[in-house]
């Protein structure tokens, strides 16, 4: 019975937990080296800056970029021409994989002296994953978009960083991490010896929504 003492101090402890001050705004940070109002400000003066093509692709990343309360949570609309190396990997149920490199790299923080995005992993490698007839934007594709970026900043399994566009086939892709284990399927495969039960019901119920 000793124990719940040292617990309650464990869990008042996270409730509590600060990640610093907004060196802008002088507000809480929302995690380690992110501000949401702040964040949302420079990514909402960007907006005129890009396009999609598609509203609701728009909307979407737009959406993600003015919720996110940390950098994972973020989805950019990404040029094509920031790809290159892309090589064909495989054929899903609706459409290619393939495998890039990606110039820039995902957004860490926002730099306040250079008054731009800090991004880490320049030339990584990411999956782009495609989906057959995309560019006449259907329901499946944007369940498809909320169903990885769901998954990416909740479990970490395959996080997903934006959305492009082939300018020869004009499908629209998913840049999503590349994984090793390919698809959460095969996560699962590999890795459900390795996982607490909580984890199996979440993985399991977010492949059958």
């Amino acid at each position: 019975m000793k124990l719940f003492p040292y617990l309650n101090n464990f869990l008042s402890d996270i409730l509590t937990y600060s990640f610093g001050i907004c060196e802008e705004c002088n507000q809480e940070n929302t995690d380690v080296h992110w501000c949401k109002a702040c964040n949302a400000k420079w990514f909402q003066q960007n907006f005129k800056n890009w396009t999609s093509g598609n509203n609701d692709i728009d909307k979407f990343i737009q959406d993600t970029q003015l919720s996110a309360i940390k950098n994972f949570e973020v989805l950019e609309w990404i040029p094509y021409n920031k790809f290159y190396d892309i090589e064909y990997i495989a054929k899903g149920g609706f459409g290619k994989v393939y495998r890039a490199k990606w110039i820039d790299g995902y957004i860490d923080k926002w730099d306040n002296e250079n008054q731009n995005w800090k991004r880490n992993n320049s030339n990584m490698f990411v999956a782009l994953k495609s989906l057959n007839n995309s560019e006449n934007v259907t329901l499946e594709f944007i369940n498809e978009i909320k169903l990885h970026y769901k998954m990416g900043y909740e479990t970490y399994v395959v996080i997903a960083y934006g959305i492009t566009q082939d300018p020869e086939t004009k499908n629209y892709m998913m840049v999503l991490e590349y994984a090793k284990d390919g698809s959460l399927r095969n996560y699962l495969n590999i890795n459900y010896s390795r996982l607490n039960w909580n984890d199996k019901i979440e993985y399991l119920l977010n492949i059958a929504n």
